[in-house]
């Protein structure tokens, strides 16, 4: 039987997830993210206007449940430029300041990816994180 972690206990653990300070960052390389990833499978863009941003404990909005999650508020990027290689965007990747550990990436949709910022174009995310088993 695979471990089950009951609903009453999920907000704690996410609770703990997001005691440590992380950095939110977006990636340029094409990649999908997968289970045997770290931090240097992505290539953080840079140029542009862009910079990475903090993801700060007391900005977490946790919601018990089944599943329970943490909401974080939307976080947008102004683009004042071209970004320098790679000049794409495939998705966003969260690290914890530290030890520099991946905690979790995402890839955007096909719909919007690659994406190659000019001036005055967006970026805008909205992190989510959900704790649940699957059983």
């Amino acid at each position: 039987m695979p471990l089950v972690v009951p609903n009453v206990a999920e907000t704690d653990i996410l609770t703990y997830v997001f005691t440590s300070a992380m950095t939110l960052r977006l990636y340029g390389n094409n990649i999908n993210p997968g289970p045997t990833d770290t931090a240097a499978t992505y290539t953080e863009i840079a140029g542009g206007g862009y910079a990475n941003l903090p993801l700060i404990l007391a900005n977490w909005v946790l919601t018990a449940g089944a599943p329970s999650y943490g909401l974080y508020p939307q976080q947008t990027w102004l683009f004042t430029g071209a970004i320098s290689a790679p000049s794409t965007i495939y998705g966003y990747y969260v690290t914890r300041n530290s030890d520099g550990k991946l905690m979790w990436a995402e890839r955007f949709p096909v719909s919007v990816c690659p994406f190659t910022p000019i001036a005055g174009s967006q970026v805008r995310i909205t992190p989510k994180f959900t704790g649940s088993s699957v059983y």
